[in-house]
């Protein structure tokens, strides 16, 4: 069947042709999802999430490729971001502890990890990026789907804050040490 004559006719609800595309293409697309996520039960979610965008924005297909080669597209794209709010997920979630090298949390570590979870999300994600996460602001624009002036006003902006945190005086940073 003519591919044209199948997406018009998905268009116009004929939700047993689009059925027969994801049959046709389910186990080519959970191998291709596995080869970036590898996990076979992500690749599985991923490739139903590349059907259904696949099946809400029908209309705007516009035939300039096959229906595969633009199921694979949609299918990269997709592999691309979940390993992007996959890594950063992990990078937040390890953050949440700092620990010395005796094991016990230290004073100022913790005063430090305190200012930084009181930035506003915006400022605090480019902060663990860049510091802890070891990202450059080309790596954190690219991850945040921002622009490379964006992430170096973000950096300056938390660093400025951080500075302001720390001159207070409250924090154990500011401390004066007694004997």
């Amino acid at each position: 069947m003519e591919e044209k004559y199948l997406i018009e006719r998905i268009r116009e609800g004929d939700n047993d042709l689009f059925v027969h595309i994801v049959d046709l293409y389910k186990n080519q697309l959970i191998m291709f999802c596995y080869s970036f996520v590898k996990d076979v039960q992500e690749a599985e979610d991923i490739s139903q999430e590349v059907f259904l965008k696949f099946y809400k924005n029908i209309k705007k297909y516009r035939l300039e490729c096959s229906v595969k080669t633009y199921l694979f597209h949609i299918a990269r794209s997709t592999c691309i971001d979940f390993l992007r709010r996959k890594k950063l997920k992990e990078v937040l979630n390890g953050f949440n502890i700092f620990k010395s090298k005796d094991n016990f949390i230290n004073e100022d570590r913790l005063y430090i990890k305190e200012a930084i979870l009181n930035l506003p999300e915006s400022l605090r994600t480019v902060i663990v990026l860049y510091y802890y996460a070891g990202l450059s602001e080309k790596e954190i624009k690219d991850v945040l789907n921002i622009s490379e002036r964006a992430v170096e006003g973000r950096l300056y902006r938390a660093r400025k804050k951080l500075k302001e945190e720390f001159q207070k005086g409250e924090g154990v940073l500011c401390r004066e040490e007694t004997i």
